[in-house]
């Protein structure tokens, strides 16, 4: 049976933004995951090195989360929680600053954050795990496989939208909003052509679904939250119920939403970090939490160390073959043969001959995030905030994660590159 889909006008303008607000989708079902893919990386205490990593390592990673720190209070973070990965092992996990200023609670490595667009990996996955079953044509036309949706849009509008014909006509009027309620939204739906080209699947995971489909990237978190729609018509089942099923319970993902599980759900939500942001004067103030809902293009709540088991588990071809995880990685290449910085779900970036393998996410005036990977060298950093500090100044939606000190403060200490 076919699911009513329902995007929300909130989420559309802060998605613009990267990620945003996502659409709200039902609380996955109670499920008993399997127990045989679980990943469990070596876990070190709250601000420590493991004891197997090597005294040179050790030295680099503790200027490592000096710099870190430094980096926080001038991008004025109120709170951050930082993992580093080597050869598929937490070296490093910590927090820096507070989850919750006002009551002065610290964060730690333990601590739950919104991940905004770090999202967009887990459903690249779920899609390809389609693709494997059979289930899903990357090559699907939008049109088609999504011709009996219905969207509802919650106030100022009032009507459900049956198909996609009907709302390929309402975005085209959105594009076109000058002035009221739906004006902040335009650029989200401008170039989008969807009355008269071809687009596919695979044109909004690879963020080239605006103008003539293929030609050109253009990040849209919008767009890309189409797909947990997709991922419903192809499997009818919820987006939110194939990630539990499919990823986070057999990981045991314990900390992350959604989760199988009501207690630990609650448990997450204990831990989340307050969201904050800097005013108009310079101060960090508390800011609105985003509250729940999830869509492919963000909305999920983890933490570092769950992160590390995704992480893990990627590498380790758990979740997607090698042949699906090369394909994520690949530069998606334009109608033109030029490389595009983005693959399926991941920026694929190349420095000095090595492989960088990033996505950031940016929760407006809330929450922050990004992980990279160095195939090359078995490291990645993943890294969670409080505000939107880690992601906003630097623009990274244009496909260099080079912008981000946090990102260079890694790259240069960690490993055998040297950004200038």
């Amino acid at each position: 049976m076919k699911k009513k889909l329902l995007l929300s006008v909130v989420a559309l303008g802060l998605l613009l933004a990267s990620c945003g607000q996502p659409a709200a989708s039902p609380t996955p079902t109670e499920v008993a995951p399997e127990p045989t893919a679980t990943v469990e990386p070596t876990k070190t205490a709250s601000s420590t090195v493991v004891d197997t990593v090597e005294p040179a390592l050790a030295d680099r990673i503790q200027t490592f989360e000096q710099e870190i720190e430094l980096l926080r209070e001038e991008l004025n973070i109120p709170g951050m929680s930082v993992a580093v990965l080597q050869g598929q092992e937490v070296v490093f996990a910590r927090g820096f600053g507070y989850a919750d200023v006002e009551n002065e609670i610290l964060a730690t490595e333990d601590t739950s954050y919104h991940i905004a667009s770090l999202t967009k990996p887990f459903a690249a996955a779920v899609m390809m795990q389609l693709v494997e079953a059979g289930q899903l044509d990357l090559d699907a036309e939008m049109a088609e496989i999504l011709k009996d949706a219905s969207f509802t849009f919650p106030p100022p509008a009032t009507d459900t939208i049956h198909g996609y014909a009907s709302l390929c006509e309402t975005l085209i009027e959105l594009s076109k909003a000058t002035s009221g309620p739906f004006a902040p939204f335009a650029p989200l739906f401008q170039d989008y052509r969807c009355d008269t080209e071809r687009i596919t699947v695979k044109h909004h995971l690879t963020h080239t679904s605006q103008g003539t489909p293929g030609e050109a990237y253009r990040y849209n978190g919008f767009l890309y939250g189409l797909l947990s729609w997709v991922v419903e018509a192809a499997a009818e089942e919820s987006f939110a119920d194939l990630l539990v099923e499919n990823i986070i319970g057999p990981l045991e993902m314990t900390s992350t939403i959604p989760n199988p599980s009501d207690s630990r759900r609650q448990q997450a939500l204990a831990e989340l970090a307050k969201p904050y942001r800097v005013d108009e004067a310079g101060d960090v103030v508390l800011s609105e939490d985003p509250g729940e809902g999830l869509s492919a293009a963000a909305g999920m709540i983890s933490t570092v160390l769950d992160l590390a088991k995704f992480d893990v588990a990627m590498d380790r071809n758990l979740i997607v073959s090698e042949e699906s995880k090369a394909a994520m990685f690949t530069p998606t290449l334009s109608n033109s043969g030029q490389p595009l910085p983005y693959g399926m779900g991941w920026f694929v970036q190349e420095h000095e001959g090595s492989q960088l393998l990033w996505h950031y996410g940016h929760e407006p005036d809330a929450y922050s995030s990004l992980i990279l990977k160095v195939p090359e060298e078995e490291l990645t950093l993943i890294l969670l905030a409080n505000s939107g500090g880690a992601s906003a100044p630097f623009n990274l939606g244009d496909g260099d994660v080079l912008r981000s000190p946090l990102a260079v403060t890694f790259l240069n200490l960690l490993t055998d590159l040297e950004i200038e």
